[in-house]
């Protein structure tokens, strides 16, 4: 064996998790499996060479996404297609030997060559002018994936990438095929440069088959308008009967990590799985629960942050009272945190809420209200609904 082969068996794949509406359940149970091998989790596309897809991408949307998300990843890569829970195992290690496959990674290269080739000969492909310069065709550009070229990234709290893996520019102008800002006033009146982004579908700990399209003026959020995208899944996940304490503990865990505190976010993780599987230390788990509690850091990252006056809900108050009361489901205290239950009113919410808030703010707040949306129609379907 050469040394580029040994290295390739004794590296850690760094894997890339995308959940599709009904894939929630997928996506707990490939966060176990993967906890139990020592995977950890990447963040974005350029630090990962394994992308799990949770769930089907029943949705042009997500299905587009998803491969824009895969065309950003570097060689080795390798992906996954679980569709249903009791695959998990077997499709990583499936992707886990095309990972080591020299054979299987040199085809994908040679394919993504050739496709970058033709997609460079169809852009330069154009009418010449009487100057004998060649006209080009204005072409959508791909996203970018990486933390310092993500238009819409690179706002972080603590260690984690705020950044979207799935954020487009989507304003008229460009300048030598590069899209450029807007003008537009701000709250002052005065004229700033403004950007229109989306977070999601993709990104990381983020409700599967949301979509916020936002206007930003340097890093704060002038304004959002929300959209449900997939199909729903009322009845056919085990996600939606996941025990209230478990499902609190989930919320928990995407609440830290987008925080950036990874290391209570893998324990709220490793706790939420033996809570499902009946091994879990209580005096542990209570020890976990009142150390969230006591963190002065936590607190001043969601004190005051999308706070809600809405009276005997479990969405009511700022984010610190919501991740609170999952706490007190944790213990015990409270039978409550359906997932499903405020999921339609997190939504008619949100825009008002992201408003005038920093963009790190917002992926905090989306976290804290953590909208299942298994069972909530598309906008469009709703209203026929109504």
């Amino acid at each position: 064996m050469d040394l580029s082969g040994w290295m390739r068996i004794q590296a850690t794949p760094r894997p890339l998790l995308v959940t599709a509406r009904g894939g929630g359940g997928i996506r707990v149970a490939a966060e176990r499996v993967l906890r139990q091998r020592g995977w950890d989790l990447a963040s974005t596309p350029a630090e990962a060479d394994l992308l799990v897809v949770c769930g089907v991408p029943d949705d042009d949307a997500l299905a587009a996404a998803v491969e824009r998300v895969w065309s950003a990843f570097p060689a080795p890569r390798a992906r996954a297609s679980v569709h249903v829970e009791t695959d998990v195992v077997s499709e990583l290690d499936r992707a886990r030997v095309r990972l080591d496959d020299v054979e299987w990674q040199r085809s994908d290269i040679a394919a993504r060559t050739g496709a970058a080739e033709t997609a460079r000969a169809e852009e330069h492909t154009g009418e010449h002018d009487h100057t004998g310069h060649t006209t080009h065709s204005t072409t959508e550009p791909a996203c970018g994936h990486h933390r310092s070229s993500d238009p819409g990234g690179g706002h972080s709290m603590g260690d984690h990438d705020m950044g979207g893996h799935d954020a487009h520019m989507m304003h008229g102008g460009d300048v030598a095929g590069l899209r450029m800002a807007d003008r537009a006033p701000d709250r002052d009146g005065l004229a700033l440069d403004q950007l229109h982004v989306s977070l999601g579908p993709v990104l990381p700990d983020w409700p599967a088959g949301l979509v916020v399209r936002v206007a930003l003026q340097g890093d704060v959020v002038q304004s959002a308008e929300v959209e449900v995208i997939g199909e729903a899944h009322p009845d056919g996940s085990s996600w939606l009967g996941m025990p209230a304490a478990a499902a609190a503990l989930d919320s928990m865990a995407r609440l830290l990590s987008v925080c950036g505190w990874g290391t209570a976010m893998r324990s709220a993780r490793r706790l939420r799985d033996e809570l499902l599987t009946g091994a879990v230390d209580d005096a542990e788990l209570g020890r976990f629960v009142g150390r969230l509690r006591r963190s002065r850091t936590l607190r001043w990252a969601t004190d005051y942050v999308g706070r809600l006056d809405l009276p005997h809900s479990d969405l009511a108050g700022d984010a610190t009272q919501r991740w609170r009361r999952w706490l007190d489901v944790v213990e015990g205290r409270e039978a409550g945190h359906r997932r499903g239950d405020h999921a339609e009113v997190a939504l008619e919410r949100l825009p008002g809420l992201l408003e005038g808030q920093e963009l790190a703010a917002a992926r905090v707040i989306v976290a804290s209200l953590d909208p299942d949306l298994d069972s909530v129609l598309p906008r469009d379907a709703r209203d026929r609904v109504r």
